[in-house]
Parts: C-alpha cells; sequence; structure tokens
C-alpha cells in the first residue's frame, strides 16, 4: 500500500509536521471550544421561578423563552443533596407544586416548594417537615389501612403488605379527592454507577 498517496488522498498533505498538527486537531475534545453557552441569567431563572409559582407551566415557560422544557428543569430543579435516592415531585396536573429529595438512611427529607398555593404544596404551611410528616403525607395520598377490601387492592397492585410508598408508587399518589399525583426519579448513592430512572 502507498502510504504517501493515501496520506495525500485522506489529509491533502504528506508532510509530517502537518500530519502532526492534524492529529493533535484530532485529539483534542473541542478543538474550536465551542459548546452550549449558559443560556439563562441569574434574572432569567428568578423569572422562570415566579412564573412558576404563579402557576404557569413548564410547556409555557419554555415556549416564552424559546427553549426545551429540558433545558427549563436543569436550571430550575437543582440536583439532590448527598445521600438522597428518590425525589418525588408533587404535582398538580401538569404544574410542579412541591420536590420532595428523600434520604432513607438518615430517615430525612428536603423539600423546595415551586408554588405558593399553600393547598397545593405538599406540606402546606410547614416549611421544614420532618420524616414523620412526610410518612403522614404518603399516607395522604393512598387508601386506609382500615379499608374493608385492603387485601384486595394490594392483590390488584401486586403488593403483599400495606406499604404507603410502596403503594403511592403504583398509584401514583393520585386520589379522587383533588387533581394532585406524584412523579418519581430515582438516584444512586454516591459511589454507585449512575443512571437515573423517572417514572
Amino acid at each position: 500500500m502507498d502510504y504517501r498517496k493515501l496520506c495525500l488522498d485522506l489529509f491533502g498533505t504528506d508532510d509530517v509536521n502537518e500530519l502532526t498538527k492534524i492529529a493533535r486537531i484530532y485529539k483534542e475534545k473541542n478543538p474550536r471550544k465551542a459548546g452550549r453557552k449558559k443560556k439563562f441569567t441569574a434574572e432569567d431563572v428568578q423569572t422562570i421561578r415566579s412564573l412558576l409559582e404563579n402557576g404557569i407551566t413548564v410547556t409555557e415557560i419554555a415556549k416564552r423563552f424559546q427553549t426545551s422544557r429540558q433545558v427549563i428543569g436543569k436550571y430550575i430543579n437543582e440536583e439532590p443533596v448527598a445521600g438522597c435516592t428518590l425525589r418525588i415531585t408533587y404535582m398538580y396536573q401538569r404544574h410542579p407544586c412541591t420536590i420532595i429529595d428523600v434520604d432513607f438512611l438518615n430517615q430525612r427529607i428536603m423539600v423546595q416548594n415551586k408554588t405558593k398555593d399553600m393547598l397545593h404544596r405538599a406540606f402546606g404551611v410547614i416549611e421544614h417537615p420532618t420524616w414523620n410528616d412526610f410518612e403522614l403525607f404518603l399516607k395522604g395520598r393512598c387508601f386506609p389501612a382500615t379499608r374493608g377490601n385492603v387485601k384486595e387492592l394490594l392483590k390488584q397492585l401486586q403488593l403483599t403488605s400495606y406499604d404507603p410508598l410502596q403503594i403511592v408508587e403504583k398509584t401514583r399518589g393520585r386520589t379522587v379527592e383533588d387533581d394532585m399525583w406524584l412523579k418519581f426519579s430515582y438516584y444512586p448513592l454516591e459511589g454507585e454507577a449512575y443512571g437515573q430512572n423517572q417514572s
């Protein structure tokens, strides 16, 4: 094989110095220093948060800012605190109202309220809910343990025992009393392989 001819055909040169430069540029991940610049200023993010608090959906905000829902989500949803392996978003129709980050190991939760409407917040006026508040919240989003046909309902959900968290994961926390529901995102513990699942 004529490697000199091959280099001329592929790279337009057979000069060793030129070929070395081409190889160096190829090895660089981003030779033009290109890429997405930060799209929103701190003021923009505050505006987005304010719109959300006033009931505007993420989709409507994305249209207003001429971007995608995912980009908006990256700005308004902070990563969970270390140790949190579950994020529950308390939703009103398509509006996120409260984000609950759950640390099972230490039995603690961190809350971000996304609405000013106390009736649509997961814990109402409670700003720093306890683990007990969280357990009561979960129980309030599923059928009561004292219900007459509880065994039949658990069987339908393919559950063997009454566990409020497992029940709301299956039912999305929907009840006939309101239009609230729950969205679940799962995160690995630090040091484990990352693979976020959402439902």
